[in-house]
């Protein structure tokens, strides 16, 4: 007997729990077009090793109840985008791998999530996992990409390449305003 085709891009949740089935693959960068956004100049996502996934479905029976449909979701992937300090491409390793509680509707699925730390999506017979995945590395992606130290030295900031010697005195702000407030002839 045959395993039944599931495909990624339309996925029965249900039934693929049921099975207790199994998915693997992987997706160029460039079919995660999201992700590619955040692409470097000079390290297009084009240049990027593929995301590789691994989807596992299971079915947790409930005593009295409907059973629990879960996957556990991982990827392994790589960003390229640009570092914050130095403007050059910094190379991420993204990784995602944790379950992921499936629910029937929108209303029980607010209601779990405030009540408890499980990840919890709704059911759908036309599940698009590209695309969840494709939103999970871009939740683990950092806010500010940076490089854990540079490979070039940073350029100076107009403050460190103008250095004052120490035992120059600075003019008074407030003395120019005085000036000013003197020579003002509605002033009292």
């Amino acid at each position: 007997m045959n395993a039944k085709p599931w495909n990624p891009l339309r996925l029965d949740v249900p039934a693929f729990a049921r099975a207790g089935a199994e998915l693997a693959g992987e997706w160029p960068a460039t079919e995660l077009p999201r992700l590619a956004e955040v692409a470097a100049d000079e390290a297009p996502a084009t240049a990027w090793p593929p995301a590789r996934w691994r989807l596992v479905a299971e079915e947790r029976p409930v005593r009295g109840g409907e059973a629990e449909i879960w996957l556990h979701l991982q990827i392994d992937a790589e960003a390229r985008p640009t570092c914050q300090r130095c403007l050059k491409p910094v190379q991420l390793a993204l990784q995602v791998d944790r379950p992921f509680r499936f629910v029937r509707d929108e209303a029980q699925a607010a209601e779990l999530d405030a009540a408890s730390d499980d990840d919890v999506l709704v059911l759908s017979r036309h599940f698009d996992t590209r695309e969840w995945m494709e939103d999970e590395l871009l939740l683990a992606l950092p806010i500010v990409p940076l490089h854990e130290e540079c490979p070039e030295p940073l350029p100076l900031t107009a403050v460190q390449a103008v250095e004052e010697p120490e035992d120059m005195e600075r003019p008074n702000p407030f003395a120019a305003l005085q000036v000013l407030k003197r020579s003002d002839p509605g002033s009292s």
